[in-house]
């Protein structure tokens, strides 16, 4: 099911608890004012619980608990926990779509298969020896990145793109292990684009045992390792922050091997259209992803 079908589901949930919430509410008001037998406190507050806003609305429109301590703490607590959950279902939704070249590169033919599964997808070329475990950008619709792990596949490598819950690759930061654990390759390597690299890299440098390098596009480590890395970004990239490519670069003390693409930009490595705050790119994305994948492979031929 489509992350957005997911989002409308969450929010019609709130919706619906928030009203019984709400309707809560107001029947134990109209039974208090009429000395009627009256809805429990805990049941109240339980109901405020799952609909917060609808509770909140109900203690100020009936005037209705409102001299309560607990109720008085409690239901705008759980009213802004709610808002803060529906910001982050519409905000998480809002997220960047794979294009048609993506959709294309998704298809198998007799040198990549592409296989599904439940955690991402597999492209299964020619090597039986290697793979790439890939975590996507932010906000980034995971088969974006087809074209070039594609390429990858065709020449080089294996490659296992997951899947990362709300498309934010900081949800699930150990993905790999799930990969590791259900594959039988000689080598393994871990890398990946923008928020999902420096995630990668991330997990790799706790886990440097498990990794022979690790490959990163626009994207840099936040923590020190010692395996050898790979960075490449574009010369238009206005999206990564070079201070912070520079100063990574002193937390490696393995093989690092930073790589500008002249005329790369920071989206183009995946096929998602434009992204905001990024340069205007001066090469194609097809040039840009097939001169990657170029130095990914002399990279890992030169002995990482």
């Amino acid at each position: 099911m489509e992350q957005s079908m997911y989002a409308m589901i969450i929010i019609i949930i709130l919706c619906v608890m928030s009203l019984i919430s709400f309707i809560l509410f107001g029947v134990d008001k109209h039974r208090a004012a009429h000395g009627r037998w009256r809805i429990a406190e805990k049941a109240l507050l339980l109901a405020a619980f799952f609909g917060g806003i609808g509770g909140l609305l109900g203690m100020l429109v009936f005037h209705h608990k409102t001299r309560k301590w607990k109720f008085r703490i409690l239901v705008p607590l759980f009213a802004f926990v709610q808002l803060i959950v529906f910001a982050f279902v519409i905000w998480s939704s809002d997220y960047y779509r794979a294009g048609e070249t993506a959709a294309f590169a998704m298809q198998t033919d007799a040198v990549v298969a592409v296989e599904k599964t439940g955690s991402g997808w597999l492209f299964d070329g020619p090597s039986e020896e290697d793979l790439l475990i890939f975590y996507p950008g932010a906000k980034v619709e995971e088969t974006a990145y087809a074209p070039l792990l594609r390429m990858l596949a065709e020449q080089k490598m294996d490659v296992y793109l997951v899947k990362m819950p709300y498309h934010l690759a900081f949800f699930n930061i150990n993905a790999a292990e799930r990969v590791l654990e259900n594959s039988t390759y000689a080598r393994y390597y871990l890398g990946g684009h923008s928020l999902g690299g420096a995630m990668a890299a991330n997990y790799a440098a706790e886990h440097e045992d498990a990794f022979d390098a690790v490959i990163l596009l626009a994207a840099y480590p936040t923590k020190e390792t010692s395996l050898a890395t790979l960075m490449v970004y574009g010369s238009e990239d206005g999206v990564l922050n070079r201070d912070r490519v520079h100063a990574a670069e002193e937390l490696i003390s393995g093989t690092c091997t930073a790589y500008v693409l002249e005329g790369g930009n920071h989206a183009q490595f995946g096929d998602y259209g434009l992204q905001s705050g990024d340069g205007t790119a001066g090469i194609s994305a097809q040039e840009q992803q097939s001169r990657a994948v170029e130095e990914i492979i002399r990279f890992l031929d030169d002995g990482s």
